[in-house]
């Protein structure tokens, strides 16, 4: 029969470990009192990281903002920049109660003055963010001198008034950047390529993307991700809340401004390529493409009621558009006659498809103002309006699911 185990010399050797670490529990300091710190300070604000300011491996996240209580009133300042040709008095009779901030980038004598007149109006809008980032107001307006442009809003007769009156800026500081311009084309859904080979560029309407190789991504944003494509709505018009741009470290407006100033690239060029990362800097997506129709509810009060109804609106309006020119092109073939002295007498065929096109013409005009004065209606309710504002709440998404009998 085998023997049992030593049970006394197991007891001691327990004893003997249980000591042992208690010993060394004492006398060993804790890491609260051997020189190491626990970090208690708060976390980074939103749009912060915790590498170096220029450091663009790490990507700015941004949050959206909060409003203020409804009734509330926005600071605001426009900032434009002109050359001294340029007419900018409608701004004082139209839009008087707009503070202005005015850069005449061609004028040495200038109130307001940039380092060079390079980058078109990307010097400008650099700079004013440089000298004033401390002392910004609720909603900064980056926008051109000319009062009508195609690249304006066609629901407000592509008129720049209509932009700074109706702009909502309760939108501005939720988002923290909006694009003045609601229509996706030019620059969305699939803009710029970096990789794209010669053969496949459009060099007439997208004559920028040339301009849009690597090395110049990697110069702007050293160390980020190459992105597969940049999108956002042109034309270089935009709001962005005061808070946004704070989120923004000031030394990557520097670096930004110190590109502009050392580039070699064409002037027309270097502030073509800062139209398509505006929305990168202050959203850091490199496709931000909001829905049309939301922008216009929101941002401005055309609300049709959803996109459907949206898109229905501008495709009338397109079949409008496609009669009014084959009508145009009847009434330019008379102007030639007659400039040649000659008289142009249309038969039967043609009188009739004139007169035609006219009543079609005059008829959709009628329905689309109609729609648009609705639109506004809709606009003008706060309930109406919400339901058609983007939100990150499911909470009663399927309210709108199709019902079954």
């Amino acid at each position: 029969m085998l023997a049992g185990p030593p049970r006394l010399v197991s007891l001691l050797t327990i004893v003997f470990i249980l000591c042992l670490g208690w010993w060394y529990l004492r006398l060993v300091p804790s890491p609260s009192t051997s020189g190491l710190t626990i970090d208690t300070s708060p976390p980074p604000k939103p749009g912060y990281h915790t590498g170096g300011a220029l450091d663009f491996s790490i990507p700015l996240r941004f949050k959206d903002g909060t409003a203020k209580p409804p009734g509330s009133n926005y600071t605001h300042v426009l900032v434009v920049p002109k050359t001294m040709k340029e007419d900018i008095r409608w701004m004082a009779a139209e839009i008087p109660d707009t503070p202005l901030a005015v850069y005449e980038v061609d004028n040495p004598n200038a109130e307001n003055k940039v380092p060079q007149n390079k980058g078109r109006e990307v010097m400008v809008y650099l700079t004013y963010i440089i000298d004033h980032y401390d002392d910004l107001p609720d909603t900064v307006l980056f926008m051109h001198s000319h009062r009508h442009a195609w690249h304006n809003n066609q629901l407000m007769g592509l008129d720049g008034v209509q932009i700074i009156r109706r702009l909502n800026h309760e939108r501005v500081a939720r988002m923290g950047f909006m694009n003045l311009r609601c229509h996706h084309e030019p620059g969305c859904p699939d803009w710029i390529h970096m990789d794209r080979p010669g053969g496949d560029f459009d060099f007439f309407k997208k004559p920028e993307e040339i301009y849009w190789r690597r090395h110049v991504w990697e110069e702007i944003h050293p160390g980020a991700p190459i992105p597969p494509t940049i999108s956002g709505i042109c034309c270089a018009q935009f709001a962005v809340s005061r808070e946004r741009i704070r989120q923004v470290p000031l030394e990557r407006f520097h670096h930004y401004r110190n590109w502009l100033l050392t580039t070699t690239m064409d002037d027309q060029f270097s502030g073509r390529i800062f139209e398509y990362i505006w929305h990168y800097i202050f959203t850091g997506h490199e496709v931000y493409c909001p829905a049309m129709n939301t922008c216009y509810c929101d941002g401005y009060g055309f609300c049709f009621g959803g996109r459907q109804k949206f898109a229905d609106y501008f495709k009338k309006q397109d079949s409008r558009n496609q009669k009014f020119e084959e009508l145009k092109t009847y009434e330019n073939q008379k102007e030639e006659a007659k400039k040649e002295g000659k008289t142009l007498e249309w038969n039967e065929t043609v009188k009739a498809r004139i007169s035609e096109l006219q009543k079609e013409i005059n008829r959709m005009d009628g329905e689309m103002q109609k729609e648009r004065n609705e639109a506004q209606e809709r606009g003008n309710d706060p309930k109406m309006r919400k339901e058609e504002t983007e939100s990150w709440d499911s909470t009663h998404i399927w309210d709108y699911a199709p019902k079954g009998d």
